[in-house]
């Protein structure tokens, strides 16, 4: 994993279990990489026998620019221009994809008990996780897909790119989209760090209500401002830990050709988060 920071990340004890479990020749650790240095941590994958790369903030786009100039994307890299995922080939090439949205699709699926086709989404953000969410979203049919972005112009270069359902909500409207909505997508910064059980929250929570299935993509704390309040509304709440394991199952299938099994990989988090 390369990133900066990284010591707080989860993804090197979630994916140890998954390869310890699978008794595969694997090990995950995390480097912290300074921006300057993106270009040669991708260079030294083959010297260094890197199978694989996980991508953090901030140098998703970045590592999107560089595999695109030096080896190959897929089409979600190209349109997001977002990337958390690399494989070294065997012909010692780069390919990228991103698993953010499919994982984000997938841990909102799971507790919805059904699909996301025909459903209304608000995603909140324009950054990289936000489009890999929302080009996702698309992909999959929802039917309208919402980007809330305190930069107007950076929610619609987002939407430019992604198509489709997707389009930007401006600041008179935003109400009455969320009120009007199914599924709210939080993938701001706003809530990282602080303490549970803190109101902090990137939309005003009492537009939340039962009918509404809330998703923050902050796993510290597990239980955001957005959750607390949208628990308390009655409506299903999907805590970034989710979205994580989701995305990450992901990415060991097309680094080591099997999906990883999210049920354990929450449970071994959980506990890692119980004694730190």
């Amino acid at each position: 994993m390369i990133g900066s920071p990284v010591a707080q990340s989860l993804s090197p004890v979630i994916h140890n279990a998954i390869f310890e479990s699978l008794n595969v020749d694997w090990l995950y650790v995390a480097f912290n990489v300074q921006p300057a240095r993106v270009e040669d941590a991708l260079s030294s994958m083959a010297a260094l026998g890197i199978g694989g790369l996980s991508v953090t903030m901030p140098h998703k786009n970045a590592v999107s620019e560089i595999v695109t100039q030096r080896g190959e994307v897929d089409e979600v890299v190209r349109v997001t221009n977002s990337a958390n995922t690399v494989v070294l080939r065997p012909d010692n090439s780069l390919w990228a994809t991103n698993t953010d949205g499919e994982g984000c699709c997938n841990a909102i699926e799971q507790a919805m008990k059904s699909s996301i086709k025909s459903e209304r989404v608000v995603v909140l953000g324009a950054g990289g996780t936000a489009s890999a969410v929302a080009y996702s979203m698309v992909q999959r049919g929802a039917s309208d897909v919402a980007v809330i972005n305190r930069t107007p112009q950076r929610a619609q270069d987002l939407v430019n790119r992604v198509g489709g359902s997707a389009r930007v909500v401006s600041s008179d409207e935003t109400a009455n989209t969320i009120f009007n909505t199914r599924i709210i997508i939080n993938t701001t910064p706003v809530g990282f760090g602080v303490e549970q059980g803190s109101q902090v929250s990137p939309i005003d929570v009492s537009l939340i209500n039962s009918s509404h299935v809330v998703l923050d993509a902050v796993y510290k704390p597990l239980i955001t401002g957005l959750l607390l309040a949208s628990q308390n509304a009655g409506a299903t709440v999907v805590d970034g830990l989710s979205m994580l394991v989701h995305q990450a199952a992901l990415q060991q299938q097309y680094w080591i050709g099997q999906m990883g099994d999210t049920a354990l990989m929450r449970e071994c988090a959980l506990a890692h988060l119980a004694r730190t």
